[in-house]
């Protein structure tokens, strides 16, 4: 069965920043799409939750919600599947070229 996704996938660590509670809470991408991004934490932030989502590289946010969140694994961190409310073709920063189609 293949899967249908409306980007590829893309295996990049990026820096992040969640805001909870008017507070960053420092966060990585493992994988990330221009629809959203699994998103590994050290809080673990339930299903339906909204987030703001900053890139501190580049100073871009985005408006995401948890979809599903898994286990912490080793390093203690959660697993969290987390889909942007727009497609973000400059969140990923260097991932992305100037067209928004992932850097090869």
């Amino acid at each position: 069965m293949r899967e249908q996704r409306r980007s590829r996938r893309i295996l990049a660590s990026i820096p992040l920043e969640i805001e909870w509670d008017g507070q960053p809470q420092p966060a990585m991408t493992g994988v990330i799409n221009l629809n959203g991004a699994l998103i590994l934490s050290p809080l673990n932030w339930p299903t339906g939750s909204e987030l703001r989502i900053k890139n501190p590289d580049t100073e871009l946010q985005t408006l995401g919600c948890v979809v599903w969140c898994g286990n912490h694994d080793s390093t203690g961190w959660y697993k969290l599947g987390v889909e942007f409310r727009d497609s973000s073709p400059d969140f990923g920063g260097e991932f992305y070229d100037a067209q928004g189609e992932e850097a090869p």
